[in-house]
């Protein structure tokens, strides 16, 4: 790691507080300008004395390992349990189902729709698509939510479906890797890839409240020192992450790997932090923990959007040739997000199963923003570039990470 790296660290760091000041006074959407700016750089990076801005970029291992366990936590942290609970309906559905159906009508429909325009798209590939593209992460909508004063029940459940999703998402995306990689056997593979989503889900919700109350205590005996105190949120986040990960990649059970969800795990864990083990904390600490995970979490979401639009213009992609599955899988996306979150909310409201405020009346006071708020994934599509035996069998693979980005994008903005 040479100099230019730090200093394209810092000099991002210095745009986009630059930026942050900007969409201010243009009563703009932050994250929808970093990625703007960020796509602005790279023309500005061919330029000698400014190579340099290209420097740090946005690698897997560091969007997994250290910038995600933060937005977890912050977000998870501030999450009141039986809120959540009350509104555990809604949330899971949205975050699981919804998800499923989502991911299942883009492959499937993409497939078709692609082949009578000419592409000839393994459909395996399309599905892996959509359990990349279905994961919500509505950051600029919740923002404009903060600024207007949406019902805070709005809020909770869409940030609730984020969390959540992200998990289901993740969890099936290696679900179809695995499919892609070994084959597809019939029944054997079906029961295969149920057993493994189930254990991801289940076994890293289950971890997730051991490592959650495990670090409670240990906040409770560390009483009084602040320091220590802040540093075990810190370790309690990224340990959970990467301890759940090891787990998947070393124990093995019946010759199978013991697979959990990491993004599960630090969900729980932070949740358990954020209802239980804050309690434990000195009353310094308990008031002085929202601003430092905020900062936290703002730095994070400035580097990760603005490293964003680095990567989208730095694909070496023909847009005469892209442009038709560009549109393509914009437009099945949609239609995808509509039938998987439009249905749910109308049975949701039908069987009144959760008391509905006027304002949240489904499907079209919950349903349009939750149909409309944008996809970022980023955090599935990173774990590609671990799984090399997936490049053979992806044969246009910048054509898919070209809708991927697009895409990201169009939600964005939209």
């Amino acid at each position: 790691m040479n100099l230019d790296v730090f200093l394209s660290l810092f000099s991002l760091m210095l745009i986009s507080l630059a930026v942050f000041v900007a969409s201010k006074k243009l009563n703009f959407p932050y994250t929808v300008l970093l990625v703007i700016v960020g796509s602005l750089l790279v023309p500005l990076s061919q330029i000698e004395y400014f190579n340099f801005i290209t420097s740090f970029k946005l690698t897997p291992e560091l969007l997994f390992f250290v910038f995600l366990p933060i937005l977890i936590f912050e977000s998870a942290y501030n999450m009141n349990i039986r809120s959540v609970t009350e509104n555990i309906y809604s949330i899971s559905l949205l975050a699981v189902v919804g998800l499923i159906t989502s991911a299942l009508f883009i492959g499937i429909t993409g497939y078709y729709l692609f082949q009578w325009a000419g592409f000839a798209v393994p459909i395996l590939v399309l599905l892996l698509f959509g359990a990349i593209i279905s994961a919500t992460d509505p950051v600029a909508v919740l923002a404009l939510f903060k600024e207007y004063g949406a019902p805070h029940r709005l809020t909770l459940i869409f940030e609730g479906e984020s969390l959540f999703n992200d998990a289901t998402g993740f969890a099936m995306f290696l679900v179809i890797l695995d499919l892609i990689i070994h084959g597809f056997h019939g029944t054997s593979s079906v029961v295969s890839a149920f057993i493994s989503f189930t254990t991801m889900l289940g076994g890293g919700l289950i971890f997730g409240v051991l490592m959650g109350f495990l670090f409670a205590k240990l906040i409770e005996v560390v009483k009084g020192h602040e320091h220590l105190e802040i540093t075990l949120t810190l370790l309690v986040a990224h340990l959970t992450f990467v301890l759940t990960e090891v787990i998947s990649e070393h124990i093995v059970i019946a010759g199978q790997h013991l697979r959990l969800s990491s993004i599960i795990a630090t969900l729980v864990a932070s949740m358990v932090i954020g209802n239980f083990g804050r309690y434990k904390m000195s009353p310094g600490v308990e008031d002085y923990m929202e601003r430092f995970w905020g900062y936290f979490a703002f730095v994070t979401n400035s580097l990760v959007f603005i490293l964003m639009g680095l990567l989208f213009t730095d694909l070496a992609i023909d847009m005469n040739v892209a442009i038709m599955p560009i549109l393509l899988g914009i437009a099945v996306v949609l239609v995808g997000r509509a039938v998987a979150v439009y249905p749910l909310l109308w049975l949701l409201n039908k069987l009144g199963v959760e008391d509905y405020s006027p304002q949240l009346d489904a499907p079209f006071g919950l349903g349009q923003p939750a149909w409309i708020a944008g996809s970022y994934h980023g955090v599935a599509d990173s774990r590609r570039s671990d799984c090399p035996g997936l490049d053979i069998f992806l044969q246009r693979e910048k054509l898919r990470c070209c809708c991927n980005h697009c895409q990201h994008l169009f939600h964005l903005t939209v």
